[in-house]
């Protein structure tokens, strides 16, 4: 990263300690006198992420706001327009939870985290990507530094993958457009690895009290994950730095990753 860096991802399989990490990371920015903000997977309020938003083509967006013309103008008010499709952040919004026939119809048309995609893939990839795009335009006339976990890779992989069955090139595209809307952030990649991904998910399954993690089917698609991921951080148009630890022995991660952030700051 340089000095007008804006931007540290942190990425990894589940278990490699990406989130206390990135939060650690946070604090030793803070620590330095830098302006920064951390947001995990789930956070609300997300810059970069479009969890808990529902997607609308532009008919289907006008005929929302005659079904609820009482909530038009709440809706309007946090309605994202990206041409001739809208995006509707339900998360945590009053009005939408007091009427149930409302948020039950945004979360069923929920563009990330969900069983019945309602956008196509070429949608979806447009939505992230110009998501990206305003967050990149927000961060470049912010003095923070924004550290972000498991938004650019993990998630996008799970959800192209999940909802659209993608193949390598259609994610390697996906992620490489991404890239390049934010690349002007000057962001490092660090990815957290272990060597083995078997291991390791067996490891994580019993930390974390959840048996299918460990399951053949599930240790498979994190070595698949994990192949794409790493054939991807060669191809980034900014760096991308891997500390693998066998041992997990978080400090020196932390040591390791606080060296790489020094190294690209100045």
């Amino acid at each position: 990263m340089r000095k007008d860096g804006r931007l540290i991802l942190v990425e990894g399989l589940c278990g490699t300690g990406k989130s206390t990490l990135a939060e650690r990371l946070q604090r030793h920015l803070a620590g330095q006198g830098i302006l920064s903000e951390f947001y995990d997977e789930g956070a609300a309020g997300h810059p970069a992420s479009l969890n808990w938003h529902a997607f609308f083509r532009e008919e289907e967006y006008r005929t929302l706001l005659e079904r609820y013309p009482d909530m038009a103008d709440a809706i309007r008010s946090r309605a994202i327009q990206d041409g001739n499709r809208y995006l509707v952040p339900y998360r945590e919004v009053e009005a939408f939870e007091a009427s149930p026939a409302l948020y039950a119809e945004l979360k069923a048309r929920e563009l990330c985290w969900t069983d019945s995609p309602a956008a196509t893939p070429a949608e979806f990839t447009h939505a992230i990507q110009g998501q990206w795009a305003r967050f990149a335009a927000l961060a470049a006339a912010s003095e923070r530094v924004y550290v972000l976990e498991a938004v650019f890779l993990q998630h996008q992989i799970h959800d192209l993958r999940g909802h659209y069955e993608a193949d390598d090139g259609q994610i390697e595209a996906h992620i490489r457009g991404i890239a390049g809307r934010i690349a002007a952030l000057h962001p490092l990649l660090i990815y957290l690895s272990q060597p083995s991904v078997r291991e390791q998910q067996t490891w994580i399954s019993g930390i974390r009290s959840k048996p299918h993690v460990a399951a053949e089917a599930n240790i498979r698609r994190m070595e698949n994950r994990k192949r794409i991921e790493l054939s991807l951080l060669d191809t980034l148009p900014f760096p991308a730095y891997t500390i693998e630890s066998a041992d997990r022995d978080w400090d020196d991660v932390y040591r390791r990753a606080v060296e790489a952030v020094g190294r690209h700051i100045g």
